[in-house]
């Protein structure tokens, strides 16, 4: 399935419908397209308009707000529903959901508000969510500490990636752009090439059933950020 089709089925769904582990996927793949379109205003015939698009980034924002204030939600996932609601403000610049998603942040690297900070997990999720909070309050022990996680992932994770799922690659390969695109540090660069080669693999393993809705937005994350990267 090519991304215009997948992109009308996706638009017509509620928000709502998806599951939270679809959120993700499906705010980058908004993310994505909105980015096409501001760059290239006429893809709006294909794509619709920016507020149109705008508005599904901000129902996205309003299920992670609720979502990282719930409790019973694992804490690596709250991680990253809290890095993907900070993203969001990117795009669509509202201070509730930043405040929201700041003071979530902060309750889990620096819990009862302690000076230190701690990390109870090393994801991907994790260094986006310390380069948000570094990108929003200035912390440098956020950036140090996102950029320690990179190095893991570069000298370790990386060179075991083919023993990895393809969907957890590209989780590590986004976090990389992130943090070179936040923190601004040009280290090697994040190979564009790589992304199309592991969305092209994670494409090939995937089948898009309309019920499963967390593969139909990874499929959609997927062909909306391969091609962004191709109208580069």
């Amino acid at each position: 399935m090519n991304l215009n089709d997948l992109y009308k089925k996706v638009s017509v769904i509620p928000i709502g419908d998806f599951p939270p582990s679809a959120l993700s996927g499906l705010l980058h793949g908004y993310i994505s397209i909105y980015s096409i379109v501001r760059v290239n205003p006429w893809l709006e015939d294909v794509y619709g308009s920016q507020w149109d698009i705008h508005e599904r980034i901000r129902e996205i924002a309003g299920e992670l707000a609720d979502l990282i204030q719930d409790p019973s939600i694992a804490l690596e996932d709250r991680v990253g529903h809290i890095a993907d609601l900070m993203e969001t403000y990117l795009t669509y610049s509202d201070m509730d959901f930043l405040d929201i998603a700041l003071d979530a942040a902060y309750g889990i690297i620096s819990p009862e508000g302690s000076d230190e900070i701690v990390l109870p997990c090393r994801t991907p999720e994790m260094c986006r969510l310390l380069c948000s909070c570094y990108y929003f309050t200035g912390e440098e022990e956020c950036a140090r500490l996102a950029k320690e996680i990179m190095m893991e992932w570069e000298s370790c994770v990386k060179k075991a990636s083919k023993n990895l799922e393809q969907l957890n690659v590209w989780k590590w390969l986004q976090a990389e752009e992130f943090y070179e695109n936040i923190i601004e540090e040009k280290r090697k660069g994040v190979q564009l090439g790589d992304m199309n080669l592991i969305g092209n693999n994670l494409l090939a393993g995937l089948k898009i059933e309309e019920q499963d809705l967390r593969c139909v937005s990874s499929c959609f994350d997927v062909l909306a950020t391969k091609e962004y990267i191709n109208l580069k």
